[in-house]
């Protein structure tokens, strides 16, 4: 059975997923494979993401802010009631 292509994932998703597994603080390359993104790709969505406030380096460690935690707690009502459209 041939592997279906993987579909491209919404920047809304990446950012999340970033922000979920680093809420107990990850180093960069365990952010890049757990978010499956490359260096250069994990790169752009950190610098963004560190201006917004949403996460902070620290001592090489990546750790979601309160304000990132907001955000992914946000994100997660809008899919929940998104789901409810039919």
């Amino acid at each position: 059975m041939a592997e279906q292509p993987r579909m491209r994932r919404a920047r809304h998703e990446i950012i999340m997923e970033i922000l979920k597994n680093a809420q107990d603080g990850k180093k960069k390359t365990a952010l890049m494979y757990k978010s499956s993104l490359s260096f250069t790709q994990l790169e752009h969505y950190l610098n963004a993401l560190n201006e917004a406030g949403f996460i902070a380096e620290k001592a090489g460690i990546w750790k979601t802010t309160q304000k990132g935690i907001y955000v992914i707690e946000a994100c997660e009502i809008c899919i929940r009631l998104t789901k409810e459209v039919k």
